[in-house]
């Protein structure tokens, strides 16, 4: 049995941590460069008003314009330099205000926005990540709803919908769009 002294014990620490440490940053640059940046943050960053929200349920219901219930000034997404999105609003339902907090990268045409898990993000009908389109001063998600929409939070914004068979969660087409707000 070899026996080896205090320093080589040392050496041999030092040397597996100086691997471990060049195999750790290899495999984050390795990361980052699957998921380039996008969009330069400038294009983004900003105050944005809900324009539109509206909700597809796959089926024979018809789409509907979820927005007049939320009412148009009551929501607001804010992309912030450091990469944080808030999307802030009063509840139409409980007049309470509430704040999603969440993150957001840049795309190659727009932003992903990656809510909090315990964010209430369902309360808008939202998905907890979200890929929206920039085009001129609007984001824009349009597409099949990620997680489908909380059935619950669905009747309470449309009454309409309460005699319904819907499954929870119900899926559909999600139509979300936020216009940036003119700095003036």
């Amino acid at each position: 049995m070899l026996r080896h002294s205090p320093r080589s014990r040392r050496v041999r620490s030092l040397a597996v941590a100086a691997v471990l440490t060049l195999a750790v940053g290899a495999s984050a640059c390795g990361d980052s460069s699957t998921e380039p940046e996008g969009l330069d943050l400038d294009l983004v960053v900003g105050t944005y008003d809900l324009t539109t929200l509206r909700f597809d349920p796959q089926g024979s219901l018809p789409s509907t314009d979820v927005l007049p219930t939320l009412g148009q000034d009551n929501v607001q997404l804010i992309l912030a330099p450091g990469r944080t999105a808030q999307v802030v609003f009063q509840d139409p339902i409980t007049d309470i205000f509430t704040t999603l907090g969440g993150t957001f990268r840049t795309t190659e045409t727009g932003v992903r926005i990656d809510f909090a898990s315990n964010a209430a993000y369902r309360e808008l009908l939202f998905s907890r990540r979200m890929e929206f389109d920039l085009s001129g001063s609007n984001l824009t998600f349009d597409a099949e709803a990620p997680d489908g929409v909380q059935r619950e939070r669905l009747l309470e914004l449309v009454p309409a919908f309460e005699g319904e068979q819907l499954l929870d969660p119900t899926p559909g087409l999600l139509r979300v769009v936020f216009t940036r707000r003119v700095q003036g």
